[in-house]
Formats: structure tokens, sequence, C-alpha cells
């Protein structure tokens, strides 16, 4: 059986993503990141900067027009915080290159079809891709929103982090396990 990743004890970091995005995540609609940055190697080979991190909803409203569901987020922007309920585990990393591989993700994310395509061209073609595990608090943690959240970044450190204690995995073990399977298996080419 394959090791399921677990939540870490504390985490301090979370990822700036559409509220859109964020409520995919955490309602097991999407298993799927996609990006072009945020990932490095080193002498392991490549991974992400950060192997778990709390979703932080943006309400970026243009971005919201680029998911596929038109419903708007569930969770409400309030001024000057932000509501932390989602924390992903990464479960694996892998890299896009041929445009082709798009289409074989599509039941694992939320994005329409020009988002994925603009992210893939941009720059260079190319994305990574994170498929990662859902865990959620059965309570919205509100967080102040500070000078370090602010600005176009990906990665945002908590200066109270939300417990971890008490999250509920989104899916099952053997959803989550399958999900993983069918997503590598989209990315490297190979019948799962």
């Amino acid at each position: 059986m394959t090791s399921i990743p677990t939540p870490p004890d504390t985490c301090s970091i979370a990822f700036k993503e559409w509220a859109g995005v964020c409520d995919a995540l955490g309602e097991g609609r999407q298993s799927l990141i996609l990006r072009k940055g945020g990932v490095s190697e080193g002498a392991g080979g490549f991974r992400p900067e950060h192997p778990a991190f709390w979703l932080y909803p943006t309400f970026v409203h243009e971005g919201e027009q680029g998911l596929r569901a038109a419903t708007p987020p569930r969770l409400v922007e309030t001024p000057g915080e932000v509501a932390i309920e989602t924390l992903l585990v990464v479960e694996w990393v892998g890299r896009i290159e041929r445009v082709e591989q798009l289409a074989a993700l599509t039941d694992w994310h939320d994005w329409t079809e020009a988002t994925i395509l603009g992210r893939f061209h941009y720059r260079t073609p190319g994305l990574w891709a994170m498929a990662v595990r859902a865990h959620r608090r059965p309570d919205p943690w509100r967080v102040a929103i500070t000078p370090a959240h602010l600005g176009c970044k990906t990665w945002v450190p908590l200066e109270t982090p939300p417990p971890t204690s008490g999250l509920v995995p989104v899916l099952a073990d053997d959803e989550s396990v399958r999900r993983v399977g069918m997503i590598r298996s989209a990315i490297e080419g190979q019948a799962v």
C-alpha cells in the first residue's frame, strides 16, 4: 500500500490562491495545483518549497472568471482578515513539458482550458504539477492580514499559525491514492 503523507503538527506558511480554487480543493473537486514556480531542485530532485501549507484565499474578481465552476466562493471576503481552513499536503510533484498532457488532467482541477493554456505558455512552455491532499478544519481560522501578506506573491508567512489538530481529510485514503496515481499517469504517460 502507498504511504499517505500526514499533516504536520504545526504549519506557519500559506499559499495564496483564488478563493474559488481554494473551495474546489477544500471540497475535493480539485486535487492538483499547477504553477510556473514554487518548486526547486535539490539533492533529492525536484520538490515543492513547502511540503505542507495552508490555503490563503484571494478574491481577485478577474481571476475567478478563469474557473469552470461559476459559483461564488463559499467564504466571504472580510476586510483586514482572511479565513484559513484548508491545509494541503503535497503527495507528488511532476513537470508538464507538452501541452498535450494538459487534457488528461481536466478531471483533477477547476480551471478553464484558456487559464491552463495561458499558464502553460507564459514566458516559456511548461508547468509544475503538485498532486495534493486536502485536510479541513471544522471552522475557519480568522487571520489578520499583515504587510507580509500583501502583494503578488505565492507564499506568505502566518505569524499565528492555525492549529492543525482536528483536521479532517477531504478524501478517503483510497480515493486520494487513486487520484495521485491518475495524475502521475497523465503526466508521466504510464498506465496505472
